[in-house]
């Protein structure tokens, strides 16, 4: 999860991208949003393919793809097709199969701890862009351009998630299992998908285009440790979210935290900033953001039963995936448009509190409909 959550320092690779090869804003995002939502939708087949391949097997196709992906970028002499079909959709499935192999694994090992593990495990892709936001600075300072960078990003970490494969301890599955399904409304299926969609949406414009937000007025390297202190906030916010949402309900939870992201987004596309009072928006902004991942898988797993969170949870996370979209680049493209991040950040805010209320739907009690089902594993 460490090197797959590396995406989330894509800021540092567009500066090159555009003063190397001419990419607007939007290009760079649409590689960026890409890999969001080719992420999200291979999950829907990764449930499926581990059961046919094997954990251990999917896992060392993980890393071959997501090697390839970069490599393929590193070769693209700036292409914008080729870096996009590398990053964003090679690598992309690869980040998928990884997530869900990674997330669904270590619930069902732990299920009396869904808050906690969750957020353990999450806050791994969370944390994975301040590894590559320090890696990649001093890089890029050393004199390496944004494709040298790609292909060193290519050749270690997807060498490390092949190798990962060959250590990992992978439980056996059995071969038919009969199992109860508690099917609780169609209803609230697509009312997580949408809070999942529209609760993700800010944090994805703002990890999108912090450098760009930051603008003239604060150097490459300070807006380098804003994108260090929202992978922090998003890392610590996971760990955080996670351990309270086993003492607190998530009904409390999940609209407060979409309501302090919205606010601080708010503030740092409408005001005028210091350093410090960025580094304090972005922190308030990553924390609430990694509230989604938490406390929406877990209540999956509440709603639908563990061993159904493979199953059901990629559904709503093909919201994150079209956030991933939406996010960044309706924020490069209004910048484009008007050269700030006003309108983007308003919209933001809306959205926020759009996405709390709509999880609040989700949890209001409807009746049961149990089905029994057999499954193969």
């Amino acid at each position: 999860m460490l090197f797959l959550g590396g995406i989330y320092a894509w800021s540092i690779f567009i500066p090159g991208l555009q003063t190397d090869f001419g990419f607007s804003a939007s290009q760079t995002q649409w590689i960026f949003g890409s890999v969001i939502a080719t992420f999200t939708t291979s999950m829907l087949v990764a449930d499926k393919l581990v059961h046919r391949i094997g954990y251990r097997y999917l896992l060392m196709l993980t890393g071959l793809l997501f090697g390839a992906g970069y490599l393929l970028a590193s070769l693209s002499g700036g292409n914008f097709w080729l870096i996009w079909a590398g990053i964003g959709i090679i690598s992309g499935v690869a980040t998928g199969f990884g997530y869900m192999l990674s997330l669904t694994t270590a619930v069902q090992r732990l299920p009396d701890k869904k808050g906690l593990v969750t957020g353990i495990v999450s806050a791994g892709f969370g944390g994975g862009s301040i590894v590559l936001t320090i890696w990649g600075e001093w890089l890029l300072n050393a004199g390496y351009n944004v494709l040298q960078l790609f292909l060193w990003v290519g050749l270690i970490y997807g060498g490390l998630i092949f190798i990962i494969a060959f250590i990992i301890p992978v439980k056996g599955h059995t071969a038919k299992t009969a199992e109860t399904v508690s099917r609780i409304s169609d209803r609230k299926l697509p009312l997580m998908f949408l809070s999942m969609l529209m609760g993700t949406f800010a944090g994805l414009m703002v990890i999108g285009n912090i450098k760009l937000m930051g603008g003239t007025a604060f150097t490459s390297s300070q807006l380098s440790w804003a994108i260090v202190l929202f992978s922090a906030a998003n890392f610590g916010g996971r760990l955080a979210w996670g351990l309270i949402s086993d003492r607190v309900s998530n009904v409390i939870l999940l609209p407060a935290a979409l309501l302090i992201q919205g606010v601080a987004t708010y503030w740092l596309g409408n005001s005028t900033v210091t350093i410090h009072q960025f580094y304090i928006l972005v922190v308030l902004v990553g924390f609430g953001f990694a509230s989604n991942f938490v406390l929406l898988a877990k209540e999956v797993a509440h709603v639908y039963g563990v061993q159904n969170l493979g199953r059901y949870y990629p559904f709503i996370f093909l919201g994150y995936g079209l956030a991933g979209v939406l996010g960044p680049v309706t924020g490069g493209y209004l910048f484009d448009l008007y050269h700030n991040f006003t309108l983007a950040s308003n919209i933001s805010l809306l959205i926020s509190i759009a996405g709390g209320g709509l999880f609040l739907m989700a949890t209001l009690p409807v009746k049961n409909r149990v089905c029994s089902k057999v499954g193969s594993s």
